[in-house]
């Protein structure tokens, strides 16, 4: 069996985990998404399960055998079933995910896949679409989403969807700085009524890249600026930032909110904290799930959109 690896699902017994990273040769690391409950509301060879939140995961009675150090790390040993996006595309082919498929018909079948509930077959009438698509093709898949939107074969999301997801993912810097970043992504689209999220993960040649992924040594608060260097996995997890800094490496991102926040050769203003992971520092954005203080903007997007930080004094100021 190919490694386990970001976007994959894991069974155990009856409860759901997704995976939460590409290093996993003795446990997996994942969170618990979906557990067996008497009054879910998705359903499974008729029996009911329930999507959980952050909260429910770490109450459940798989939180006292798995839960390490702010994950579920699962031994490879006592997982039942591993469920790969790109090997099951075919079975999660509904009349939603072939509009996507066929969108992105110049990409191999087996560079593409559908994650979430969709994957492991309890999602529900109103479940979206989480498209994954590996390596340097997910790059010519936002190439296309972006053409897409602006000749009109796709729709870009409209106020009321841009306020959902902002309120949902308590997103700590103000709703016009977040969807002025939001939308020049080009990873969020309507293809007619379906709406989808395009997912980045590294293909199976460069799982090994040497990105940090576990916490380092903490070293306390810090906000820094710095220049961008490189953008080729900043919509990856972590989200990779490497920096033009005097003591920082690279900003490492562990929430979606902020990936794909700067570009190469952007100026970014961060807040998160700094860590000293194998001997080097880096800023690690995303610690906690709704972490009020730690984010990063582009200095560049809002100079050239005319946002002054100035404006902004609950982020800029110390």
């Amino acid at each position: 069996m190919r490694p386990i690896r970001l976007r994959d699902f894991l069974r155990v017994e009856e409860c759901y985990f997704s995976v939460l990273g590409y290093k996993n040769d003795e446990k997996a690391k994942c969170f618990l998404r979906y557990s067996p409950h008497k009054n879910g509301d998705r359903i499974k060879d008729e029996k009911r399960f329930k999507k959980l939140s952050h909260e429910e995961a770490l109450a459940h009675p798989a939180a006292e055998k798995y839960y390490e150090r702010g994950i579920f790390r699962v031994p490879l040993s006592d997982i039942d079933e591993v469920f790969k996006p790109e090997e099951r595309l075919k079975d999660a082919m509904d009349s939603n995910v072939a509009k996507v498929v066929n969108f992105f018909s110049t990409i191999p079948m087996h560079e593409m896949g559908v994650t979430g509930s969709r994957l492991i077959g309890l999602q529900s009438e109103d479940s979206d679409v989480d498209f994954v698509v590996y390596g340097k093709y997910w790059f010519i898949a936002r190439e296309r989403l972006r053409k897409g939107i602006e000749t009109g074969t796709l729709s870009d999301l409209d106020e009321e969807m841009w306020d959902f997801i902002y309120r949902k993912r308590k997103v700590p810097i103000p709703y016009e700085l977040f969807v002025t970043h939001e939308k020049r992504k080009f990873h969020r689209a309507y293809i007619g009524e379906t709406y989808f999220d395009l997912l980045y993960v590294r293909g199976y040649e460069e799982i090994d890249n040497g990105i940090p992924e576990d916490a380092g040594i903490k070293l306390g608060k810090a906000a820094i600026t710095s220049k961008v260097t490189d953008d080729l996995y900043i919509f990856d997890y972590p989200a990779y930032y490497p920096l033009e800094h005097p003591e920082v490496k690279a900003i490492l991102c562990f929430t979606h909110t902020f990936a794909g926040q700067a570009f190469k050769g952007e100026r970014v203003f961060a807040r998160g904290d700094l860590e000293l992971i194998n001997g080097e520092k880096y800023l690690v954005v995303g610690t906690k799930r709704e972490a009020e203080d730690e984010f990063i903007v582009s200095l560049d997007l809002m100079e050239k959109k005319g946002f002054k930080s100035s404006e902004y004094p609950e982020l800029f100021s110390d």
